[in-house]
């Protein structure tokens, strides 16, 4: 089986490196790499292109985001006579035996976007969450492993995580690409769920292996996290459920998620009153507008990339 593995880059040259040099001394041989850049405007593009001469990168003309850059990438792939696509985060490093892992696997589950353990990286013996089923109860997602998931055994799940996707070809045939509405976050659970109304499954095998650079702490969110999470989630919602289902949700679930976004934003205005303000205070402040802002641009129909003040740094006030 041909496998096509997609790494998109957007200003994490070293990080995609890492990632690359482990594809490279992965013991199954019968796979290209695509690199695609994803318009970094750094020096990305020719610190890959020395690093890696023989390998594939193409270039964007915009940011296209996580859906926009990765659809590129597989189009390239499924031209190219692709018999199977590895969707990776270009922060996650694979274990040597992976994708042989995930091709064997696939001949077990044919119909099935597979998704395999995947471990934090600076911690490798504890698993970070790979997928996940939805709680029509709690109007929510379900990361697992939860603490009844028996990680030895496959089981099918809701989604698979973005950061690492196995895909036959025959199901992007079936499927199409990733939603670019979406641009970043909830892209691919978007996507496994449209599979899975076309009879496809997502399955969670336990023989491949991801390390994966992701943070083990949220506890100061980001602004651009806060801004697509809180959009494409509503967005999602919409999407993929039935209206009653849809109105139901944002009648009942909703309103008590946004009544405590405002009381958040509150306690930490009046944190920053009483107790001064650094840094770490101001993304959390910044990161409650841009969920506000993200529910706005949801009722706007505004998709696609955000607004530019999301992705600045602040400044530090000490």
């Amino acid at each position: 089986m041909k496998v096509y593995l997609i790494v998109l880059n957007y200003r994490g040259k070293e990080d995609t490196k890492e990632c690359i040099l482990s594809i490279l001394d992965s013991s199954y041989k019968n796979f290209e790499i695509v690199i695609v850049d994803n318009h970094s405007q750094d020096q990305s593009i020719s610190y890959l292109r020395e690093a890696f001469p023989g390998i594939t990168l193409l270039e964007t003309e915009k940011n296209l985001g996580y859906a926009g850059g990765n659809n590129v990438g597989i189009q390239f792939a499924l031209d190219q006579g692709a018999e199977a696509i590895l969707i990776l985060n270009n922060d996650t490093t694979l274990d040597k035996d992976c994708i042989k892992n995930f091709v064997a696997e696939s001949k077990t589950y044919p119909n099935s976007i597979l998704g395999g353990r995947v471990y934090y990286f600076d911690t490798p013996s504890e698993m970070q969450h790979f997928g996940g089923v939805w709680s029509h109860r709690k109007g929510k997602f379900i990361n697992q492993p939860d603490r009844d998931f028996d990680t030895k055994r496959a089981r099918n799940l809701d989604f698979i995580t973005g950061c690492a996707l196995f895909v036959p070809r025959q199901i992007f045939h079936k499927t199409g690409l990733f939603e670019e509405s979406f641009f970043l976050y909830y892209e691919e659970i978007d996507w496994c769920f449209r599979a899975r109304k076309l009879g496809f499954f997502c399955t969670y095998v336990p023989s491949p292996m991801i390390f994966h650079k992701e943070s083990k702490s949220f506890a100061t969110p980001k602004p651009p996290q806060s801004y697509f999470q809180w959009r494409n989630r509503i967005f999602f919602i919409e999407r993929n459920f039935e209206k009653s289902q849809f109105y139901l949700w944002l009648f009942t679930k909703f309103p008590k998620r946004l009544f405590l976004l405002f009381i958040k934003r509150w306690i930490k205005e009046l944190d920053i009153l009483f107790l001064g303000n650094s840094e770490e205070k101001q993304i959390s402040k910044l990161s409650y507008k841009a969920s506000l802002k993200g529910i706005s641009d949801y009722f706007k129909r505004s998709f696609g990339n955000g607004p530019s003040w999301i992705f600045k740094k602040v400044e530090r006030t000490s």
